[in-house]
């Protein structure tokens, strides 16, 4: 008979060893969105020494019917051909980035954002394209998208990689330098599993990281319209991200880290250093999918307006500094 409490004791180990064996999985498309994704996580995969899955999913189209709407049977043996020739090229991409890697590819009927979900439960790392940046006045990234959708509440943690070209339509303040991880900090316990994806990126490319926090001055505490000095706040940002980054200093002391304060909110401040960097990185707070495309959060601002990879992490899909710590030391 099992020990309840020996399985209780060993279910986080086996899910550690679990993740150390997960494979990188990149979702393609049709839309000619997958191509740099493609490279991209060949590239992570090479870097992580792990496993490439590339998967591509197809809704079945539904016809009218004298029964009522039915998928179309005669249109699967089309899409089958098509889902064939999209594989076969993401995987000759890939081995031509990464010929090491040990990559594979399928196709499967099925909701793509389902699929994609499923994937993540028991994958390391998500990678997703996103199309180029439409028109000004155009919206960019429309509520209930399977992008949006996916990082909302997928079980691991998703680089979303956007088409190399766009550029950023706001001044990149602050200047950051090219090849750079940049990080976003706001001191809530949802963004360490960030921090610590951010390192270990970092440490894998051999790349510096930056580690940024936007601040604002206080509102005023009364009717008086009382505030704290600005040299106070400043100073408390400042002691904010060394906290966030103390930690993970010890897990990855090799890591070239800067820290940036900067005053101005948040979405503007990671937009505008995303020009040049080679990631950026954002906690969540992991909202259900069903409120995540309402909500002007930071990681959808950056979704939509960065000018290159974003990487959304959330909370419970990376373990924190001192588990980390604790299990490297064993």
């Amino acid at each position: 008979m099992a020990d309840p409490a020996f399985a209780r004791a060993v279910l986080p180990i086996t899910r550690r060893i679990d993740r150390l064996a997960a494979p990188l999985v990149v979702g393609v498309t049709a839309d000619g969105s997958s191509a740099a994704a493609v490279e991209w996580a060949a590239t992570a995969a090479a870097a992580q020494q792990r496993r490439l899955r590339i998967v591509h999913s197809f809704p079945a189209p539904l016809v009218l019917d004298p029964l009522g709407v039915v998928p179309a049977a005669d249109s699967l043996p089309v899409q089958l051909a098509a889902a064939t020739r999209l594989l076969d090229a993401e995987l000759a991409r890939a081995r031509s980035i990464a010929p090491g890697v040990d990559a594979s590819a399928y196709g499967v009927r099925g909701s793509p954002r389902r699929v994609l979900l499923r994937e993540s439960r028991d994958a390391h790392l998500l990678v997703l394209g996103s199309r180029r940046r439409p028109r000004p006045g155009v919206p960019r990234l429309v509520p209930g998208s399977v992008r949006l959708r996916v990082t909302a509440s997928a079980g691991c943690p998703v680089v979303v990689i956007r088409p190399s070209g766009d550029a950023v339509p706001e001044r990149a303040l602050p200047r950051v330098v090219l090849s750079r991880v940049i990080v976003g900090i706001d001191g809530l316990p949802h963004s360490d599993g960030a921090v610590g994806f951010a390192f270990r990126t970092a440490f894998e490319r051999g790349l510096p990281l930056t580690a940024l926090h936007a601040w604002a001055a206080d509102c005023p505490a009364d009717l008086e319209a009382v505030t704290a000095p600005l040299v106070t706040t400043e100073a408390a940002a400042y002691a904010l991200v060394d906290g966030a980054v103390a930690g993970w200093r010890q897990v990855y002391p090799e890591v070239r880290l800067c820290t940036a304060v900067v005053r101005r909110d948040p979405c503007s401040a990671l937009i505008g250093a995303s020009a040049g960097a080679a990631l950026v990185v954002v906690g969540a707070r992991g909202r259900r999918a069903r409120l995540g495309p309402l909500v002007r959060s930071v990681s959808r601002a950056l979704l939509e307006g960065a000018a290159g990879p974003v990487a959304v992490v959330r909370r419970g899909t990376q373990p924190s500094a001192p588990e980390v710590h604790r299990w490297a030391a064993r």
